[in-house]
């Protein structure tokens, strides 16, 4: 089951800021669902799986790296 995050509920789960997830995604390095212009949600599982691709998985209890 998916499990749909906001910026700054993402940002918690990972141990960063919401400004880095916003430069990850204006990068291209994360998806988004998109509503209108503004990313809206992000999908936990696709973004986990797009940093291990990327070789920047985040190291912490609450990745979701045992999920």
């Amino acid at each position: 089951m998916n499990e749909y995050l906001t910026a700054k509920q993402l940002a918690d789960r990972l141990q960063i800021k919401p400004a880095t997830v916003h430069a990850w995604h204006r990068r291209g390095w994360i998806p988004c669902l998109r509503a209108g212009r503004r990313p809206v949600l992000f999908d936990l599982a696709d973004v986990l799986s797009a940093l291990r691709q990327r070789g920047a998985m985040p190291v912490g209890p609450s990745s979701g790296a045992g999920q």
